[in-house]
């Protein structure tokens, strides 16, 4: 309902506030879009829009389809084995943005990566503070790092080995990308053939781009919050659609149909 959301966005967003969420997701995603506080969400929104443009979206979708066809080989490999399908969705989805963000090839469908562990660990301790009454994970050296010392708990101790590790790695691609800056305007940003450059990702574009005044941290707060934020719903959301097709043959037939007249078989 556009009504609702604008709303909720334009209208009267200084009326509600994010809540506890903001505060359990700020360790890991800093002053990303979603933890942001409404100043700082508004800069950043308006500095990472543009790199949304036509001409990137177009040669994502080839990349989405090369992405897909690794997650179906997968499949058909597992034969006649059980496939956990919301841990596939997830894995083809952080192989995506790894590639349409960092330009970085996680390749989680086909193998085991440690990143992507932290990343699934650092989701599950977000869900695990949101459900538990006693902040803990705030008092020093029993729930976090302090004077050099602790955390004592061993699931934090864990949380700040996992938060370090997928820190060093975005940090060493923002670093990367820093160091090779072409800046330029929006619009001859825009008019680059991106099916030729070697590196077309979104992080190439936000360093690119002229006045742009993000600092390596708030960059990689905006990342790592596309990221996490970015897989785990569009996951969710392709498990939902394949269960429910799933158990609707009809719907399921329409859809194999139109796939096949579409992409003529």
């Amino acid at each position: 309902d556009a009504s609702v959301v604008r709303h909720l966005l334009s209208e009267s967003a200084l009326k509600y506030d994010k809540g506890i969420l903001a505060d359990i997701l700020e360790p890991i995603m800093g002053q990303g879009l979603i933890p942001a506080d409404l100043n700082t969400w508004q800069g950043r929104r308006r500095a990472v829009v543009p790199g949304f443009h036509t001409a990137w979206l177009q040669q994502m979708t080839t990349m989405f389809g090369e992405c897909a066809d690794r997650m179906t080989a997968s499949l058909d490999a597992a034969g006649d084995n059980t496939v956990n399908m919301e841990a596939m969705f997830s894995s083809v989805a952080l192989d995506i943005i790894g590639k349409a963000v960092f330009n970085y090839d996680f390749a989680s469908v086909e193998n085991q990566s440690p990143v992507i562990d932290a990343v699934y660990n650092l989701m599950q301790e977000a869900e695990h503070r949101s459900f538990f009454l006693l902040p803990y994970w705030k008092v020093p050296v029993f729930g976090h790092r302090f004077l050099g010392i602790g955390p004592l708990v061993p699931r934090q101790a864990q949380f700040v080995s996992d938060l370090d590790l997928v820190n060093v790695a975005l940090d060493t691609l923002i670093a990367e990308a820093l160091q090779s800056r072409s800046e330029g305007d929006v619009e001859a940003l825009e008019a680059r053939d991106y099916s030729k450059l070697e590196n077309p990702s979104l992080l190439r574009f936000l360093v690119d781009m002229r006045g742009a005044d993000a600092t390596q941290t708030q960059l990689r707060d905006d990342l790592m919050t596309m990221m996490i934020a970015g897989h785990e719903t569009t996951a969710a959301m392709l498990t939902w659609a394949t269960f429910c097709l799933a158990t609707t043959p009809l719907e399921m037939a329409k859809c194999q149909e139109e796939v096949d007249r579409v992409l003529q078989g």
